[in-house]
């Protein structure tokens, strides 16, 4: 009986490793090895062949007595060895140390290590004599990330039968920063119509999965995914579109895409009030969008200006249009008007060089005793010699007139407060001028205000960049206050 056990465990070994064999370099080590170990062996020995045929006969026999679980024998595979371990996946970085487990239901003689198809552990034998590999005790796979190389499956496979194989896989992952790999648009263009669909796809790659967020040239936006879906488009819709995609493994990727809308040019102006004074330079400028780009220039009294330098400069910096008059005379205060035009329309904004103050900014504010805090802001070449605020109640026609104290500038723009005592609930209206050696300006837009918690929506010309009362060609006469007075107009809750 001991021969048997012993001819069992050596010819159940050997002929284990030969049928697990994947490929001829994993047999040929194999094969090695089992030379090394029990000498050479003859496949055409008949009593060799007899004797393993006599072990498997034997375990069936055991089988059909009866036996349940392992067979007791000491260091034997029995056919109902199972593994308890289960496959794992394993997040690691370069330089960590991963555990692999491959742990049996009961006492096993031989456990076969791979990784992918290679044979690397033979029971307690490094068959790749590598350092960072490292058998444990209970058949743990220790493994030292080295290099990527070390990243990928490892598989356990104890030896029961030629055809009883248990088998559990580990996956090894390297962390990995992200990848943007690809980002297009769905149709397959860069320029739509207004009214149009498209969708914007970003993927990448690394490990964990990067998350995909969008920003639309500085802003950010509130679609994650990595998909981004514009409906019924409109000229705000044009712009660079940037994906980042970031899993907090060293440094996000991005990439973006340009998209273009078919539209009329749109005109914008950060001042429609210049302020300068004899002998100085003024500067007036507007921004222009458009698809296909517009053709832009500057007008005064119907006649398109020409560059005259060094007095006259015209300068075009991406959608930015600078005309600069430098040395001013008398002759150049006045309207000037900055026209884009394109196959698909034209469209004008008219701005105005003068020598008296010009309103940048009015706001609104309250105290804690309920007063109303008036605040605004003029600039001017010329120092300020008066400043006039008038409030109302809404839907009256006569002004209170408030005379606020000048306080001395350095810089040419003054910043004006005045505090409104006492007001009856309800809503106000108010304006403001000032005035310097060369006269009074005109009123600011008329803003309104009022003394309660309630809001007033903001004129729908504030929320698109339109200055109060003007037509989108700036026909009149009066002196309107900058898209910077207008864009900053809002209106502050009045609280208890």
């Amino acid at each position: 009986m001991k021969l048997v056990v012993i001819l069992c465990v050596l010819l159940g070994s050997l002929g284990v490793l030969y049928a697990a064999a994947v490929d001829k370099d994993v047999a040929d080590k194999k094969a090695k090895f089992d030379e090394n170990v029990y000498g050479a062996i003859d496949e055409e020995d008949e009593n060799l062949q007899k004797d393993q045929n006599d072990y498997y006969d034997e375990v069936e026999k055991d089988d059909e007595d009866g036996h349940e679980g392992p067979v007791e024998a000491e260091g034997s595979n029995d056919v109902n060895v199972k593994l308890i371990s289960k496959g794992q996946v394993f997040l690691q970085e370069i330089g960590s140390v991963v555990e692999l487990p491959c742990q049996a239901s009961a006492k096993v003689l031989v456990r076969f290590w791979f990784k992918g198809s290679a044979l690397i552990f033979h029971d307690q034998f490094n068959l790749e004599n590598k350092e960072n590999y490292k058998l444990l005790e209970n058949g743990t796979l220790q493994v030292k990330i080295l290099t990527a190389n070390d990243f990928g499956n490892y598989s356990c496979k104890l030896p029961v039968t030629p055809t009883i194989q248990p088998e559990i896989v580990h996956q090894v992952f390297g962390k990995t920063s992200p990848n943007i790999t690809h980002l297009f648009v769905d149709p397959n263009q860069k320029v739509f119509d207004i009214g149009a669909s498209f969708t914007l796809t970003c993927q990448a790659s690394g490990y964990p999965k990067p998350k995909i967020q969008w920003h639309k040239d500085n802003e950010k936006l509130g679609t994650e995914g990595e998909s981004l879906t514009i409906t019924n488009a409109k000229p705000n819709h044009a712009g660079n579109y940037r994906c980042f995609a970031d899993n907090k493994i060293g440094k996000p990727d991005h990439k973006y895409i340009k998209i273009s809308i078919n539209h009329i040019p749109i005109v914008s102006v950060d001042k429609y009030l210049i302020n300068t004074d004899h002998g100085e330079d003024a500067e007036l400028v507007c921004d222009v969008k458009g698809h296909p780009t517009p053709e832009v220039f500057w007008r005064r009294n119907e006649q398109n200006i020409v560059s005259r330098e060094p007095r006259i400069v015209l300068k075009t910096t991406n959608e930015r249009n600078t005309l600069t008059i430098r040395n001013v005379t008398e002759e150049d205060f006045g309207k000037y008007t900055c026209v884009a035009s394109n196959d698909l329309g034209e469209e004008t904004r008219t701005l105005s060089l003068v020598k008296t103050p010009a309103v940048r900014r009015f706001q609104k504010s309250h105290s804690p005793q309920k007063d109303i805090i008036l605040q605004w802001r003029v600039e001017s070449k010329q120092r300020i010699s008066a400043h006039e605020l008038q409030y109302r109640v809404k839907g009256e026609s006569s002004w209170n007139t408030l005379v606020p104290e000048v306080e001395p500038s350095d810089d040419d723009v003054y910043i004006i407060k005045y505090t409104l005592k006492d007001l009856e609930p309800g809503i106000y209206e108010t304006r403001a001028r000032s005035k310097n050696h060369h006269g009074w300006s005109n009123y600011s837009d008329i803003i309104p205000f009022e003394s309660e918690t309630a809001s007033i929506d903001t004129p729908a010309q504030q929320r698109t960049g339109e200055p109060v009362g003007e037509s989108k060609t700036s026909s009149s006469t009066s002196l309107i206050p900058s898209l910077s007075l207008l864009v900053l107009l809002t209106t502050i809750h009045m609280r208890q």
